[in-house]
C-alpha cells in the first residue's frame, strides 16, 4: 500500500497489522506535527517529550490557549487557506463546533477499543481522553467553613453576596443543571445566583490560581484537578463537589486537512494509550482510560455526576448563551 497517496480521510480509517507500519513510515517523511491544545502547557510538554522519545523522528510544536481561543484561531486559519494544526485537543463542545463546520475528520485508533462506548463520539470524530469535574472551590483564609455551601442552594446564602466569581464562558454548566432540574427550577436558581455573583473571569485554571492567590474568594465551577493540584502544593485552596457535578470531556480531533496526518494519528494513539494516560494522571489530570485511576481517586468519584450532552447543547447554544448573559454576566456586581 502506498501511504503517500492516501488522503487524510483514508489514513484515518486504517486498521489491521499494516496500520502502524504505514503511519511510522509516513511520519518519518513528515518529520513534525503541530499540536493545538487547551491543556496546561506544563502538562502537555511532558506528554510531547515522552512522545518524541518514542518517535524521535517527529518534532512537535505546541500552540496552547483557552479552548474557545484555540477553536477560533483554528477556524480563522482554515478560512484563510489552511491551518498548520495536525491535532486539536479541546473539550467536546468546541470539538462539536469544529465538526459542524466540516473542519474535522473521523478516525479510528486501536488504542480506543478499550474505552467505554459512551466516551466515543457517535460518528467517530473523537474519543474522550480526559474528564473535567466542575466543583466548588474557595480560599479558606478569606471565607469561613461555616458559610461554604454544601449544595447548590447554599450558593444563595446572603452571606456570599458579592463574593462569588464565575467563569465567563460556562453556559454549559447552567445547561447541564437545567437538563437535570428542569427549566423552571433552573431559571429560578440562576436568576437568584446571578445576584450573588461579583464578577466573571476567563479560564478555569486561572480562576483556581486566583483563588489560591487570594484575589478570588470562591467559585462554584472550577475543575477538581486544578484545585487539588494547587492544594497539594500547600496553597490556600479547598474544594468540594456540589451534586450533581457536571463532567466535561476533552478529546483530540484530527483536522480534515492536517498537513502531517501520519504523525497526527500516532500522537492521538499515544494520548489514548496506557502510557499517555499515565502521563496525564501524573500531572493531576483525570484520564479516561479504564485502567488508569485519577490521583487521588476522590477527584473523580464518590459523588453524583452529570455528563453534559454536548450535541444537545450545541443545538440550543445561542439560547443558553443568551440566558447566561442575561442572568449571570449582566447581573454580576449589581447591588
Amino acid at each position: 500500500m502506498n501511504a503517500s497517496k492516501l488522503t487524510v480521510q483514508e489514513l484515518a480509517q486504517l486498521a489491521g497489522d499494516q496500520r502502524r507500519e504505514i503511519l511510522i513510515r509516513g511520519a518519518t517523511e513528515e518529520g513534525k506535527l503541530s499540536f493545538y491544545t487547551s491543556t496546561a502547557p506544563e502538562d502537555i510538554q511532558s506528554l510531547l517529550m515522552a512522545f518524541e522519545m518514542r518517535y524521535p523522528f517527529i518534532r512537535t510544536e505546541m500552540v496552547r490557549d483557552k479552548g474557545v481561543a484555540i477553536r477560533e484561531r483554528f477556524t480563522q486559519e482554515c478560512r484563510g487557506g489552511g491551518s498548520p494544526a495536525d491535532v486539536v485537543e479541546v473539550n467536546d463542545i468546541n470539538l462539536g463546533k469544529l465538526k459542524e463546520q466540516g473542519l474535522l475528520c473521523p478516525y479510528h485508533s486501536p488504542e480506543a477499543d478499550i474505552y467505554p462506548r459512551e466516551l466515543h463520539e457517535s460518528e467517530g470524530f473523537w474519543v474522550a481522553e480526559q474528564k473535567n469535574f466542575l466543583v466548588l472551590a474557595w480560599n479558606p483564609r478569606l471565607i469561613g467553613d461555616a458559610v461554604v455551601p454544601r449544595d447548590y442552594q447554599g450558593l444563595l446564602d446572603p452571606t456570599l453576596k458579592g463574593k462569588i466569581t464565575v467563569e465567563a464562558y460556562d453556559a454549559s454548566w447552567m445547561a447541564a443543571l437545567m437538563g437535570y432540574w428542569g427549566e423552571k427550577k433552573a431559571l429560578e436558581f440562576f436568576r437568584d445566583f446571578g445576584r450573588q455573583v461579583t464578577n466573571s473571569r476567563t479560564g478555569h485554571q486561572i480562576i483556581a490560581e486566583q483563588i489560591a492567590a487570594g484575589s478570588v474568594i470562591i467559585s462554584a465551577h472550577i475543575h477538581s484537578n486544578n484545585s487539588e493540584w494547587l492544594k497539594r502544593r500547600g496553597l490556600p485552596i479547598e474544594w468540594r463537589p456540589l451534586e450533581p457535578v457536571e463532567v466535561e470531556c476533552v478529546g483530540a480531533g484530527l483536522p480534515a486537512a492536517a498537513p502531517h496526518p501520519h504523525a497526527a494519528l500516532l500522537l492521538i494513539d499515544y494520548i489514548l494509550s496506557l502510557e499517555g494516560q499515565k502521563i496525564y494522571r501524573q500531572w493531576k489530570r483525570v484520564p479516561c482510560h479504564p485502567a488508569v485511576e485519577a490521583d487521588p481517586p476522590y477527584m473523580s468519584q464518590g459523588f453524583e455526576t452529570l455528563l453534559l450532552d454536548s450535541k444537545a447543547f450545541l443545538k440550543k447554544e445561542s439560547e443558553y448563551e443568551k440566558i447566561w448573559h442575561e442572568l449571570i454576566l449582566e447581573t454580576a456586581g449589581r447591588a
